[in-house]
């Protein structure tokens, strides 16, 4: 059988089925990607079709329908078009249109900041197929290697959440007021704290890259590392964080003794904090990518935090300053009457994983 397709607001194909299903694999086929085979009437959604089954064509169905350019024609309708950036159905009224594509209001902002930088408008990679072999991932990145761009992912971050703002506030601080209730809890609460952070956390990595992917999301995604991966994001946490502690152990350890034995802290203790502070500080950066690897990849809590851990390695210091950078915003956020971080918070996220998706996404 074959298939056509919508690929960056233009028909493509002939696809047999071989082809589509790899096409659907690596991510270039979206559940909301429109589709077409001879015996359909209209193009529709790959996940209509994937749920309900296609069938077989009828015999000497016209091909008209596939060969209408789908950035012009959408369905049944000459007044409706295909977005290039989210490929779904809208009125003409209202999109804008740049050449032979069309835009709709809500891809807008992001499809604007793409040309002013240069990027191809409507590329869309995706989540990688799964399962994924963490020693391939880590050949494959430092075989092309990549690039941080701080400028490019803050305002690709603001982008994001500019048309998403409401439900990008609810999301994060709901996800935060959690994490900071569960600190109350009566003699668990650090263990609590400790135990839901991973969860917390990785299920608002998914909100933010559904967002910077074009899917549809929602509160319920912000906290999907409860019913999806509760034990994996857990243990990815919790690894975390003792690995990222470790360093300063000798210092705590040597300033007990010293404080045990009537004394101040002295040189040799200083010195161990500031070693110690340094260690945390890269160790820190290092990992910054496992819980985005660990719920979007699936990756095991020891496999996400090797994969970040040696990626970041590569240029640690272009890591370091895009969440140096990123953190001062929402610092200056906070200092803005304190609600300015309503709106930095998120935008630090969606950059930080806008950059996660340029290192990591499927190219």
């Amino acid at each position: 059988m074959n298939w056509y397709y919508v690929e960056n607001g233009q028909q493509a194909g002939p696809v047999d089925d071989t082809r589509l299903q790899e096409l659907v694999a690596s991510g270039a086929i979206q559940p909301d990607t429109l589709v077409w085979h001879e015996g359909l009437a209209n193009w529709q959604p790959y996940r209509a079709l994937s749920a309900s089954g296609t069938g077989s064509p009828e015999p000497g169905a016209a091909p008209a329908s596939a060969t209408v350019a789908a950035s012009t024609a959408a369905p049944g309708s000459a007044d409706e078009a295909v977005c290039v950036e989210c490929n779904r159905i809208f009125s003409k009224q209202d999109m804008i249109q740049y050449g032979t594509v069309h835009v709709c209001a809500a891809c807008k902002p992001v499809f604007m900041q793409k040309l002013s930088e240069g990027l191809q408008v409507g590329a869309r990679r995706g989540r990688r197929p799964l399962p994924v072999n963490a020693d391939e991932l880590v050949r494959e990145i430092l075989a092309r290697d990549y690039r941080i761009d701080i400028g490019s992912c803050i305002s690709r971050g603001w982008a994001t959440v500019k048309p998403n703002l409401g439900l990008a506030i609810g999301a994060t601080f709901l996800v935060m007021l959690c994490n900071q209730a569960a600190g109350f809890i009566p003699l668990l609460g650090i263990i609590a704290s400790l135990i839901l952070q991973g969860p917390l956390l990785g299920g608002l990595n998914v909100f933010y890259l559904k967002l910077i992917r074009g899917e549809p999301a929602g509160i319920a995604d912000a906290f999907a590392g409860f019913s999806k991966a509760f034990w994996r994001l857990c243990g990815t946490f919790l690894l975390m964080s003792i690995l990222i502690y470790l360093s300063v152990i000798p210092a705590a350890v040597y300033g007990f003794a010293t404080m045990r034995g009537g004394q101040s802290p002295d040189v040799i203790f200083w010195i161990l904090m500031s070693l110690g502070l340094v260690g945390l500080i890269y160790v820190a950066i290092g990992f910054v990518f496992a819980l985005p690897l660990s719920a979007d990849l699936e990756l095991g809590p020891m496999d996400a935090l090797r994969v970040s851990f040696r990626i970041v390695s590569r240029h640690w210091l272009s890591v370091f300053a895009l969440m140096f950078v990123a953190g001062l915003l929402s610092a200056l956020g906070l200092l803005a009457c304190i609600v300015g971080i309503f709106v930095t918070l998120p935008i630090f996220y969606a950059a930080t994983l806008h950059a996660y998706e340029d290192i990591f996404g499927l190219r």
